[in-house]
């Protein structure tokens, strides 16, 4: 079967337990998409929280993207500033998000956020997983 056609992503549980840590650690560079900038603006509100990127064990291609917006990281992070927005990377992650672009599709069945990562070998078919 291939990435495109895998079907399992959306339904698979990413491992509880995070990626784990490289000796490697990058100051990371992310882009975010005018589109995306106004979906997370308008998530975030007057809030004071960051959106929280980061790389879970899990999904048919090995890894999955996890995005949440939290008031403050349980791991040591680079905090990043992208036009008012503030975006948290994990340190130990740092080179799998080195240089990703978070965009968001609207979709037929719903949309979302999506991350477009360079380092990123192959993809599934969902956009959730990748190696």
């Amino acid at each position: 079967m291939s990435d495109a056609e895998c079907g399992t992503c959306p339904s698979a549980s990413p491992i509880a337990e995070v990626v784990t840590p490289t000796s490697e650690m990058v100051v990371a560079t992310v882009t975010i998409t005018p589109k995306a900038r106004t979906m997370l603006t308008q998530a975030l509100g007057d809030s004071e929280a960051s959106l929280l990127v980061n790389v879970l064990n899990g999904g048919c291609s090995g890894f999955m993207y996890d995005l949440q917006l939290v008031e403050e990281a349980d791991e040591l992070c680079q905090q990043i500033d992208i036009d008012g927005i503030s975006v948290m990377i994990p340190e130990k992650v740092s080179t799998m998000l080195d240089g990703i672009e978070i965009d968001y599709e609207d979709k037929l069945m719903g949309g979302g956020f999506k991350v477009n990562n360079p380092n990123a070998s192959r993809s599934c078919g969902c956009g959730e997983s990748f190696r």
